[in-house]
């Protein structure tokens, strides 16, 4: 978020974080023989037939957001291999004794995440049958017929779950958002754990019995920190102030989502709001986002645009940060760390402590992370419906965990899938998020909405706010200007039809 090296050091993973999200449900993973998803293939082949001369072979490019589900050279713990890994190898195996005409290959390392890589392989026909790319590509891929789509499968029950019904039933509906053809091109594998690691032994020092809920109780701790000399808390990027702004604009969501409606404001939505008057820099809500922004950041040590949050952390230095379940895989290994920690979801603003508060946004994870889709190769070999049967395998609640939990960097994405004990917290906060209704992650960010001059303009400006270098009054008037710059260049080059406004 802000403009030193150090900072910028941190973002390395951050910036691959803002995605959609999943609720929970019952239903538990099989490893007995069931049917498969493909009958037009005839994957239903009784285990105890003759199997094929010739099987059929499933490539699996299994990259991730966070880590690769590719297995590990070694599955000796080291310094070097400090999570060794072969669940997948260990699922694959399993899935293949039900499927004796067919044999899954898995590539290690990964290729789809370099996406240069990606494009020259989904072009010439030759990427392998499961690949890892971010979720915007798919929108980029479908039209040329790079990727497949999910839909006939996702209606199919999986065979692997008991009581399912449908595929997508193991799904929070918006992690399976549609694309423009209004076909799903991805299958979510996991979610990204979002909130705050907190130092438990200066929480206690403070006097703080427990994770602040609301941003009262938040700014209560703040100040019981700053009581007893440490720096409370400190950002490694935005995301608390994604969920702040979604929170203060929750009741103007409504009126604007109004062209694609689905409870998130998208970027033509935004710039007619703007355009129409709709939404303004200068208001009310603008102003009491950043006075909570500027509270917020009165707990971040001296000098904090200049300083590592992560390692203040870990040191001892700052009592809480921002954290996705990598940074807090990395505390919970760092050897430098000699205190106890606990993580908890952001606060939220209640309608007690703001005349903006009340609606909020769903907390403890930023949506799904690491989703892998069909190419268009599992077309060509005839092998999509025995890859889809195995991706149905993988996303049982039993197996997902399986697959995902050994590595400590994220939640399984499918719904009833256990998450591992740090991440729990952000977990339930989530489940109960969505059953309350809470707004989808993501479903206002000004900063991202407005195109990117405007974006790199808050970036800067809001820093000088918040170090007192400029006033309130100051930065909204600088912020409209780049906000009128930035939201014309985005109707030149999209050409939008105002007149369907």
């Amino acid at each position: 978020m802000f403009w030193s090296k150090k900072w910028h050091q941190s973002l390395a993973i951050a910036l691959s974080t803002t995605l959609v999200l999943s609720a929970c449900s019952s239903g538990s993973g099989g490893n007995e023989s069931k049917p498969s998803a493909g009958a037009s293939e005839s994957t239903n082949v009784d285990s105890s037939s003759k199997a094929p001369t010739e099987k059929k072979v499933i490539v699996v490019d299994p990259g991730g957001d966070f880590t690769d589900y590719a297995p590990t050279t070694s599955m000796e713990k080291s310094d070097a291999n400090p999570h060794p890994y072969n669940e997948i190898r260990v699922l694959a195996d399993e899935w293949e004794k039900l499927h004796p005409e067919a044999k899954i290959e898995i590539l290690s390392p990964t290729k789809s995440k370099d996406r240069k890589v990606a494009v020259a392989q989904l072009a010439a026909g030759t990427a392998a049958d499961i690949i890892y790319q971010i979720g915007t590509f798919k929108d980029e891929d479908y039209p040329k017929g790079w990727v497949l789509p999910f839909d006939k499968y996702l209606d199919m029950p999986n065979p692997y779950a008991e009581g399912n019904a449908k595929w997508k039933d193991l799904y929070n509906e918006s992690w399976l958002n549609r694309s423009g053809d209004g076909q799903v091109y991805y299958i979510p594998i996991d979610a990204v754990p979002i909130g705050i690691i907190y130092n438990k032994e200066l929480f206690a020092k403070a006097g703080i019995d427990k994770p602040p809920v609301t941003y009262t109780e938040f700014f209560d701790a703040q100040q019981k920190l700053k009581g007893i000399g440490i720096a409370s808390y400190m950002p490694i990027y935005r995301w608390s102030d994604i969920t702040l702004e979604t929170a203060v604009f929750a009741n103007k969501i409504k009126e604007w989502d109004v062209l694609t409606p689905n409870g998130i404001v998208d970027q033509e939505e935004f710039v007619r709001a703007y355009k129409k008057g709709l939404y303004q820099v200068d208001s009310p809500e603008n102003r009491e986002y950043y006075k909570l922004k500027k509270e917020k950041a009165d707990g971040y040590p001296n000098g904090w645009n200049s300083i590592d949050a992560y390692k203040a952390f870990v040191t001892g230095k700052v009592a809480m940060i921002e954290a996705v379940g990598i940074h807090m895989r990395n505390v919970q290994d760092d050897k430098e760390r000699n205190f106890e920690y606990g993580t908890m979801p952001f606060p939220i603003l209640s309608q007690e402590e703001s005349a903006y508060g009340g609606a909020n946004t769903i907390r403890g994870t930023a949506g799904y992370a690491t989703a892998w889709q069909l190419t268009n190769s599992a077309a060509k070999k005839g092998t999509a419906d025995l890859a889809a049967d195995f991706l149905m395998y993988l996303t049982t609640p039993k197996n997902n965990a399986r697959l995902v939990n050994n590595l400590q960097a994220a939640i399984p994405a499918a719904n009833g899938a256990e998450a591992v004990e740090m991440f729990k917290p952000m977990y339930d906060q989530f489940q109960q998020d969505y059953k309350d209704g809470y707004l989808t992650w993501g479903a206002f960010y000004a900063a991202v909405l407005a195109g990117s001059e405007y974006g790199q303009a808050y970036e800067k400006l809001s820093v000088d706010y918040l170090l007192g270098s400029i006033s309130l009054d100051k930065l909204l008037v600088e912020l409209e200007k780049s906000m009128k710059k930035s939201v014309d260049g985005i109707v030149q080059q999209h050409k939008y039809d105002e007149s369907k406004w």
